[in-house]
């Protein structure tokens, strides 16, 4: 069973304080290669959020939980533990799944944002209205967090999806935050590990339109 947690952003940097001899190695290095403040206080809000759900999920001490990063700057985490980060606007998530594919992301929408711009970017027309460019933008990133094999971005801008309920896909949104998860099932959420985290109904379950491009 894949879970995930979603929480405004402040709540997890006031919760992580300001000491950073938490993060491994690899997790510092990182960190000191982010120019911004901004990127910093993200990448140390969802490392600290993962290693919380991790050890919720598993029953371990979350002292015990080491995350590392790989060449491509994604999280690692212990086998047979995947782990998925993403941050927007002001808001972080996490998901995490035993030995089996995850990916989330999040979308917050801005009025300022040039969605349609972005649509024709990502090919993604006819883009009808923002919901929609949202919705197969998210779900699109998603896949592709889960997909960490996929080196070509040309494979995403052709990806539509269609209503499953099955899935691999699941797709929602909380006021203005959209999100999408792909795994094995849809992710139960976790809401107590910080306050005002989002718990959201199972969403709706999406498909590839193109067959293609499911793993074998």
């Amino acid at each position: 069973m894949p879970w995930a947690c979603a929480a405004p952003l402040q709540q997890a940097l006031a919760a992580v304080g300001d000491g950073l001899g938490w993060l491994s190695p690899s997790e510092r290095e990182r960190w000191a290669g982010f120019a911004g403040a901004q990127r910093r206080q993200q990448f140390v809000a969802g490392r600290w959020l993962a290693r919380r759900l991790l050890a919720h999920v598993s029953h371990a001490d979350v002292a015990g939980v080491v995350l590392t990063v790989d060449a491509e700057g994604r999280c690692l985490a212990p086998s047979p533990w995947r782990v998925s980060i993403s941050h927007s606007g002001g808001w972080i998530g996490v998901a995490v799944a035993d030995d089996a594919l995850v990916g989330l992301d999040l979308q917050v929408e801005s009025p300022g944002r040039d969605w349609r711009s972005l649509a024709a970017f990502a090919g993604l027309q006819p883009c009808p209205d923002a919901a929609y460019f949202y919705r197969h933008w998210a779900l699109a990133e998603a896949w592709l967090k889960a997909h960490p094999d996929i080196t070509s971005l040309s494979t995403l801008r052709g990806l539509r999806w269609q209503r499953d309920d099955a899935g691999p896909a699941w797709q929602g949104q909380v006021g203005d935050l959209h999100w999408a998860f792909v795994g094995a099932a849809a992710p139960e959420w976790v809401a107590g590990l910080l306050p005002q985290s989002l718990q959201p109904p199972r969403g709706e379950g999406w498909a590839p339109l193109d067959g293609a491009v499911m793993p074998a």
